[in-house]
């Protein structure tokens, strides 16, 4: 609040000097109102047919609260032409409060049009970085399919060689059965041909050896980046878009 404002409320908060008399005078005649009514109570409760009685008393009593009464009817009367306020002080304060408020409220117009202006900034930043995550995933698998692409030229060679290395497994293979028969020989006789099912075991895999490693050689690239609504949060809400409860908490509740 401005300080013409606080002393507009401060204004209200008091009465004009008459008015606040006249609220001073009743509240004094109605407090001395209800202690005479006590008192005349007490004299009706005290009464001992007994003992000698004083009417003098509640005369007095009476004619107090006869005088307070009459007065409370003329305070009652005549307040009501008195106001509680000074008409020009009033009109003074309602023009000194609508000038400041009007400069205050213009300043928050202009506050409000430069939060509005950096919405907007904030708007089309997240919307070029989004972009720009779009173009750098696109330009990656581009990248890698075209890295792939030419890696497929120059892996051919490597996979005719794969493929002819297999097919010598095959032979190799098939050479060990026919060396080896059909199993009915002991474990424990020996072979007049062992040596050479032992070179056979070794050409196969002398072969393998060669035929895993060209297979190091000709996998393609795997790397992958993931788009934007693949990053998600516990609650399976995409991390980097802005929803549309969240813009309605911080606009309408204010908060972020």
């Amino acid at each position: 609040m401005g300080k013409l404002i606080e002393k507009a409320k401060a204004f209200l908060q008091s009465k004009s000097t008459k008015a606040q008399a006249f609220y001073d005078r009743e509240h004094e005649l109605r407090a001395k109102l209800t202690e005479l009514e006590a008192q005349k109570s007490k004299i009706y409760s005290d009464y001992d047919p007994s003992k000698p009685f004083d009417p003098k008393k509640i005369d007095d009593i009476d004619e107090q609260i006869d005088a307070i009464n009459k007065e409370l009817a003329v305070l009652n009367v005549s307040k009501q032409s008195v106001s509680d306020y000074n008409v020009d002080e009033l009109i003074k304060h309602i023009a000194d409060a609508k000038t400041e408020a009007q400069d205050v409220l213009s300043g928050k117009q202009k506050a409000e049009e430069s939060a509005r202006q950096a919405i907007l900034n904030a708007k089309k930043a997240l919307l070029d970085a989004q972009a720009e995550h779009f173009r750098i995933v696109r330009d990656a698998n581009d990248y890698k399919a075209d890295v792939n692409d030419i890696l497929r030229d120059l892996k051919k060679p490597i996979e005719d060689e794969i493929a002819k290395l297999r097919r010598q497994l095959q032979q190799v293979e098939r050479e060990i059965y026919e060396q080896a028969g059909n199993g009915s020989t002991s474990l424990n006789a020996v072979r007049g041909n062992q040596s050479t099912i032992d070179r056979l075991y070794e050409q196969k895999n002398e072969i393998g050896r060669k035929i895993n490693e060209l297979n190091t050689h000709i996998a393609d690239i795997g790397f992958a980046l993931p788009p934007l609504s693949n990053y998600r949060d516990a609650n399976g809400r995409t991390i980097y878009f802005v929803h549309a409860d969240e813009q309605q908490q911080a606009a309408e509740n204010g908060v972020s």
